[in-house]
């Protein structure tokens, strides 16, 4: 068996023990990482959205929503502890809406070209 799974398995432990002594430390790291990963998520969409203009024609979602997770991720940075914690529960509702916009556009994209295949 490898070591890697072990030490990575120790490491998870420690942390959740100190998240569970520290609960206020670890919210606010928590929250830091969610910034940064909507930075980065925001910065891919963004840039996904801009290179596929002539192939897709719903490329402005992905702007969008690109903008969006660019702000909600500065808005994340603040040294505040209230907009973090707001942060971390309006970005599961704000996550679930941007997936399931763009899943239902996807659909109908989707739909719109199987018809359009069809009738060729």
């Amino acid at each position: 068996m490898e070591v890697a799974p072990r030490i990575l398995g120790v490491l998870f432990i420690g942390g959740g023990i100190w998240a569970f002594v520290h609960p206020i430390g670890a919210f606010y790291e928590l929250a830091s990482i969610l910034g940064f990963l909507l930075l980065l998520k925001g910065s891919l969409d963004f840039t996904v959205a801009v290179a596929s203009k002539e192939l897709n024609d719903l490329w402005w979602m992905g702007l969008v929503v690109g903008i969006l997770e660019i702000l909600l991720a500065f808005w994340a940075s603040q040294q505040f502890f209230a907009p973090r914690a707001a942060l971390i529960l309006l970005w599961v509702g704000f996550g679930a809406m941007f997936r399931g916009f763009t899943e239902i556009l996807l659909a109908f994209e989707v739909r719109r070209m199987t018809n359009e295949g069809a009738t060729v």
